[in-house]
């Protein structure tokens, strides 16, 4: 996979990436990125709610077409892995845990939504790839969260974050 294939569509906000990438998958090309600084209507799995606040997370999706069924476990690795390592790049240690969690500390640093529509028995029509990743939110409530800032005490760039999962995951993505 080469990085000008990559087109990033960016949103100040959106009700959900995912939402965005499903309804026009049709007239969107395979490995389109949408981004926002902000969801009104994020999610997670079983439909859980991903709220962030805005501007200080990383809230993305990315659009795979015409990927055979039987690449799925394939994908998820990669994005899993690609994860793992962009994680290492800002020295930050994750371990993932099922179905969907990414942890640092017993705390869940991100979380990805995988959405699919199958095409016919062997293909799928499209792969939808949901990631919310904490970088500079520093207070979570009463969720067991942590982000990038809590970690290192530094304020990240959410855009070279992007930049560099990119990168990673292009690399990844050539063992398809």
């Amino acid at each position: 996979m080469q990085l000008d294939k990559i087109k990033i569509i960016a949103f100040d906000e959106i009700d959900s990436t995912n939402d965005y990438l499903i309804n026009n998958y049709q007239k969107l090309q395979s490995y389109t990125i949408v981004k926002t600084n902000f969801q009104t209507k994020g999610r997670g799995q079983f439909k859980r709610g991903w709220f962030s606040n805005k501007g200080e997370n990383l809230l993305f999706s990315i659009l795979l077409k015409d990927i055979l069924i039987k690449q799925i476990d394939l994908i998820k690795n990669i994005v899993k892995e690609s994860l793992i390592k962009l994680l290492e790049q800002y020295n930050i240690k994750g371990i993932f845990k099922e179905p969907n969690d990414i942890l640092v500390n017993s705390k869940k640093i991100l979380g990805i939504l995988i959405e699919t529509k199958t095409k016919n028995h062997e293909e799928f029509d499209y792969i939808v790839i949901g990631i919310g990743i904490n970088i500079n939110q520093k207070e979570f409530n009463d969720l067991n969260a942590t982000s990038f800032y809590n970690i290192t005490n530094y304020k990240h760039n959410n855009n070279e974050i992007l930049q560099e999962f990119i990168k990673i995951f292009c690399n990844k993505l050539r063992q398809l």
